[in-house]
């Protein structure tokens, strides 16, 4: 199941990739973002900020990046029409 994450994640436009410590992790499309998706064991931590904030199964990991897409593809369309 992780493995769907990280494919779905990038389909979506997300970065993937290691951190200095060699945990695998998802970045947001935009830099001014602040979160990250860690990989924990078989878990995903959620950090904002670099604050950990909960545990997600992949089903919730995938549902979250979801929203952030929806939410980055809302706000490119704005742009795009200012």
């Amino acid at each position: 199941m992780t493995k769907s994450v990280f494919n779905q994640a990038r389909v979506w436009g997300f970065i993937c990739d290691r951190d200095q410590k060699g945990n695998w992790r998802i970045l947001p499309q935009q830099k001014t973002q602040r979160w990250e998706l860690q990989l924990a064991g078989n878990r995903w931590l959620l950090l904002i900020g670099d604050v950990p904030q909960v545990n997600l199964y992949s089903s919730e990991a995938i549902a979250f990046l979801e929203r952030r897409r929806s939410s980055f593809k809302k706000l490119e369309a704005v742009k795009t029409f200012s």
